[in-house]
């Protein structure tokens, strides 16, 4: 089964599907998807979900909240089947702790998993709940997921974790990136991309006073039965870039990762 993420940024339309879809995914994770992008997808009302919390559109006027209502698009093909976890459902829809790391039921012909989509978030300044940043968020899902039993079994979190070994010490100890990993060995949910080593090409490109940097911040964690025989691959820019212009077209920063498991 091949597993897609991508953080598109602003909205996942113009020919934004089209090039995606040539990594032909069994599944394809589009952060920073607009709910009215759906429908321009491709894919089939069956075969679709979207999951957004409105927070930071919720006061934008009518006219431009469609536009910046960005939450997480999942998609899938025929002879697989998802559905929100209803733990998620009932109980954390509107948590401030970790806003947008959804669990998915995934059930076909096929061990099922737990898939985890991950997009790691900002506090909203105006929001007086929301006070936790990037991992800090992750950690706060991960905690809470495990308490709940939804990290047993077969499980899969994918997406953009905004988070760096580089960045640790701009957190506690234990609220840091590495702290993360290690949390996630010992319930043996190991880091699929260390599984390919050969593969050290960045996925988030983003500027400071300094220039251009390039930094690894979309991850692929699975239990070690499934990570162990996983590909994790960067398909390089001149592979979903139009006529290979350059790294980040349509204004996003992020590549797309693609991870191949044995299911």
């Amino acid at each position: 089964m091949k597993i897609v993420s991508w953080n598109c940024h602003y909205g996942f339309d113009g020919k934004k599907p089209d090039i995606i879809k040539k990594f032909e995914p069994d599944i394809l994770i589009i952060l920073e998807c607009r709910e009215k992008d759906m429908e321009g997808s491709g894919y089939d009302k069956k075969n679709r979900d979207w999951y957004g919390d409105h927070k930071e559109a919720e006061k934008l006027s009518e006219n431009i909240r469609a536009e910046r209502d960005l939450g997480i698009g999942v998609f899938w093909k025929d002879g697989i089947n998802m559905e929100q976890k209803k733990e998620w459902k009932e109980d954390l829809r509107y948590k401030n702790d970790f806003r947008y790391l959804v669990p998915y039921k995934v059930e076909g012909n096929f061990e099922s998993f737990t898939l985890i989509t991950v997009w790691t978030k900002d506090v909203i300044k105006t929001e007086k709940n929301d006070l936790l940043d990037y991992v800090q968020k992750a950690h706060a899902a991960v905690d809470h997921y495990n308490s709940i039993g939804l990290l047993n079994g077969h499980i899969i979190l994918i997406g953009d974790f905004n988070s760096n070994v580089i960045w640790d010490d701009q957190y506690k100890k234990g609220r840091n990136h590495s702290a993360l990993v290690d949390k996630l060995k010992e319930k043996k949910i190991i880091d699929c991309s260390n599984i390919n080593e050969e593969n050290k090409q960045s996925t988030f490109y983003y500027y400071t006073k300094t220039g251009e940097n390039q930094v690894i911040d979309d991850y692929c964690f699975a239990s070690a039965d499934l990570a162990k025989l996983a590909k994790f691959s960067v398909p390089k820019p001149d592979t979903w870039t139009p006529e290979n212009k350059v790294k980040r077209w349509n204004g996003s920063d992020h590549c797309p990762i693609i991870v191949d498991f044995d299911l």
